[in-house]
């Protein structure tokens, strides 16, 4: 995949050396330039929603928003620890947020907190927390709408229905194929040693 867009690339190149040699430079130029100007944007949403989670870490309000989840992650995760379990927690919260960057280091974290150094492969835990981050059921998508506000939309909240509904219909179709293939792997398998007790759930 590398080798075909450096290929686009370097032919998207030639052609306009060869067709219109004066508009690399500037169409270079503009690139970049907007390159730059959508990072700060999104640097600036990521910086408040960020504070936003470490507020709610400091506050205790993390901890309690795990208890209450708790059936639900004990359902799709497992018996985990109280700190596995905040960090969960953050995770999906920070997603049904838009805030997908202060979701990453929470999910990084849980899943290193899941892993043992006897393990070779994903346990269904891990492989259940990565899902629910690529589905990503949103509520509320912040850094999207935040882009389309810079970019002159009329109606940027417009998106917020649409991506609620088709994101809660990625992350059940997500979970419901995880459990399945997890149970399915688990029946098929041999019991595996290496996993944290009464958490493991399998290796798929």
């Amino acid at each position: 995949m590398a080798v075909l867009f450096f290929l686009m690339v370097v032919s998207s190149i030639t052609w306009m050396l060869f067709t219109d040699p004066n508009s690399v430079l500037s169409v270079a130029l503009s690139a970049s330039a907007s390159g730059v100007q959508l990072t700060l944007t999104l640097v600036a949403i990521y910086i408040v929603w960020m504070g936003i989670v470490q507020i709610a870490i400091d506050a205790g309000i993390v901890d309690a928003l795990a208890k209450l989840m708790s059936p639900v992650i004990d359902w799709l995760f497992g018996k985990q620890s109280n700190e596995i379990r905040g960090l969960i927690a953050t995770n999906i919260s920070a997603n049904m947020l838009g805030a997908g960057a202060a979701a990453t280091p929470a999910g990084i974290s849980a899943i290193e907190k899941m892993s043992t150094p006897t393990m070779t492969r994903a346990s269904t835990p891990m492989i259940m927390l990565f899902v629910l981050s690529a589905t990503s059921m949103q509520i509320l998508p912040t850094t999207v709408i935040g882009i389309l506000q810079k970019y002159g939309a009329t109606n940027a909240g417009s998106i917020i229905l649409p991506t609620f509904v088709v994101s809660t219909l990625t992350t059940l179709i997500g979970v419901i194929l995880v459990k399945v293939f997890g149970a399915n792997q688990k029946k098929n398998s041999p019991p595996w040693r290496g996993g944290r007790a009464g958490g493991a759930d399998g290796v798929v």
